[in-house]
């Protein structure tokens, strides 16, 4: 992405202004990744007002998968209700006001816990429909590495699984297309694994043999054919946690809900759960029929960024800027236009960093404002 499409002022862009798991985290600490030691720091430009405001300090307790009618929300340090959509993670100390005849669902993070239904025409604490899960779902606490960029070097950089739990054993191992290459060596390797194959595609399925087992780490490396090599770790699910997350799975599928929020509150359950592959590739699908749910393109962002594919979340978070502006959804672009300036810092662009940071803080100001957004 050039940086003036980077750069680039949408004319309805604010429209008018006034208007992980713990677990999951030290499995895959132990993950040795290879960094380009001459990437420089790039300098931090976080705005005060979106430190205070920013999700990124959430205990996410759940999403909103589908709204019916007018519902409101206001967050912790918001001096003011404002409009909200579908898809908008909830968190610990937020409130619900919702009117007479709204329907509204919220699948909460923690798989053990039922779908809830807002009660209409009241105003409600999130806690009182969904406690926090026992492990926190992974959050973004400090800004992104620098990262080297994968188009740029030539590297076959791992998509999926990548340093994540799985639910199944025959996982799509898929990888980004090397310009010039036209083989690749893939390898997966465990207890009792040690699968080599060669292809000329992007992409291949796991057949399953040998099989893999649950709680045991799989090391899988793509080798390009101009030398470059890309590795990861990936793991299934324990017997009690995978039955946990189908469970819940199913009972999402009986509830008389449309295809986006069942696939919705089904990718909060695989985020909850560490099971970012799935929670990808679910999201992935909703994309391919043209969502236009602003938080779709913001959990792919997010997804994408917890295992450092940058250039694949701009593209998500792009989106997401684009559909929240149509919609005039404030926190949709604060949120989008904050991740993308952590992204272009990243990857060394200064400029388009620092013009996203600032288009977040005009975001955030409007909802710390005492004012409440038109809808």
């Amino acid at each position: 992405m050039d940086s003036s499409r980077a750069t680039k002022v949408k004319s309805c862009f604010w429209r008018d202004e006034v208007k992980s798991r713990i677990p999951l985290t030290i499995f895959f600490s132990l993950l040795l990744i290879t960094t380009d030691g001459g990437i420089a720091n790039q300098k931090k430009v976080v705005a005060e007002t979106t430190s205070k405001v920013s999700t990124n300090s959430c205990v996410h307790v759940g999403r909103l998968v589908t709204i019916q009618g007018k519902l409101q929300l206001k967050r912790q340090n918001w001096s003011e209700y404002q409009p909200t959509a579908i898809g908008s993670v909830l968190c610990q100390g937020d409130l619900i006001q919702s009117t007479k005849g709204t329907r509204a669902i919220v699948q909460c993070t923690d798989s053990n816990q039922n779908l809830w239904i807002v009660p209409a025409g009241l105003t409600a604490g999130v806690e009182s429909g969904c406690q926090p899960p026992d492990e926190p779902v992974y959050t973004r606490t400090r800004p992104i590495p620098p990262t080297r960029d994968p188009l740029a070097s030539g590297i076959p950089d791992i998509i999926t699984p990548k340093q994540t739990w799985l639910l199944g054993n025959k996982p799509t191992l898929r990888w980004i297309a090397v310009p010039g290459t036209t083989v690749y060596v893939v390898k997966v390797s465990g207890p009792g694994v040690h699968w080599v194959r060669e292809v000329n595609a992007t992409s291949i399925v796991y057949p399953g043999n040998p099989p893999l087992r649950a709680g045991e780490g799989y090391l899988m490396v793509v080798n390009a054919n101009n030398g470059a090599t890309a590795k990861t770790i990936f793991s299934l699910l324990d017997e009690k946690r995978a039955a946990l997350v189908r469970t819940a799975v199913e009972r999402i599928a009986r509830q008389n809900l449309n295809d986006e929020a069942k696939a919705l509150a089904i990718a909060e359950v695989y985020v909850g759960q560490g099971l970012t592959t799935e929670a990808t590739e679910l999201l992935e699908t909703l994309v391919g029929k043209n969502t236009k749910t602003v938080a779709i393109y913001q959990m792919l962002g997010d997804l994408f960024v917890q295992v450092r594919l940058l250039r694949q979340a701009e593209s998500n978070y792009l989106k997401a800027v684009d559909l929240a502006a149509i919609g005039n959804d404030i926190e949709g672009q604060a949120v989008a236009a904050a991740r993308l300036g952590e992204v272009y810092a990243a990857l060394g662009n200064s400029d388009a960093a620092t013009y996203w940071h600032k288009q977040a803080q005009k975001g955030y100001q409007i909802l710390l404002s005492s004012q409440p957004v038109a809808n």
